[in-house]
């Protein structure tokens, strides 16, 4: 019988990518140079960056403001105030803080990172009332002053209603009707001044006095005037 010889063949080896220079050049050297000089570049540039949130307001009185801290890089300082005024914050979060505002203003929030970079902005606070209370009709009668008071916001401080006489006595209202906003004052001939604040701290002071005007020989009238 005859034999036949089998001869095996070996495969070529692959080569290993890390075998060719280039590889070895990208891999050491110009990958770790771009990737050190990215992240310098991030810590040198890096800002602070915060989020502002501002609740809505039920009473027009206060509204509740939420601070968020939401850069990663350790912080150097933070300040935010309120028309100038540091405002007090309690923590709510990890990176959470909130405070209860009662009047508008300007809020201003400073905050310089680690690397020295510094970001300053401002959020406008302007839902709260500010308005002054209106007196809508007044009228005399028989020596008594009758204002019909309105406040479309946080409403009257009727508990707050006085008025101040020509000779510096304060007086209280004769009689309050809220469901109307008419108010009732004795008037004084001389002059009167009566202050009308309303629940947001909101003061009004209307002056009324009397003006004699003469339409005959014998008869008179009187006006009522405001200031």
């Amino acid at each position: 019988m005859e034999q036949r010889t089998y001869h095996r063949r070996t495969a070529p080896r692959r080569r290993s990518l890390l075998s060719y220079e280039w590889v070895r050049i990208l891999l050491f050297y110009i990958l770790p140079f771009v990737v050190i000089n990215l992240l310098i570049f991030f810590l040198v540039t890096c800002r602070p960056s915060y989020e502002i949130d501002l609740d809505g307001t039920d009473d027009y009185r206060t509204t509740d403001v939420t601070f968020t801290i939401t850069s990663h890089m350790p912080l150097k300082t933070v300040t935010i105030r309120l028309d100038d005024e540091p405002l007090d914050l309690v923590k709510v979060g990890r990176k959470s803080y909130r405070s209860t505002v009662t009047h508008n203003g300007i809020l201003e929030v400073h905050m310089e990172n680690f690397n020295g970079v510094e970001v300053t902005g401002y959020e406008v606070i302007d839902i709260l009332d500010n308005q002054l209370p209106d007196v809508v009709n007044y009228t005399m009668d028989n020596g008594i002053l009758t204002l019909m008071l309105s406040d479309s916001q946080s409403g009257i401080d009727y508990e707050g209603l006085t008025a101040v006489k020509s000779d510096g006595q304060v007086i209280a209202p004769i009689s309050i009707d809220k469901n109307t906003g008419t108010v009732t004052f004795e008037m004084d001939p001389a002059g009167l001044i009566v202050n009308v604040r309303d629940m947001s701290g909101n003061e009004y002071q209307p002056s009324f006095s009397v003006n004699y005007v003469e339409e005959g020989a014998e008869q008179s009238d009187t006006q009522l005037i405001i200031q």
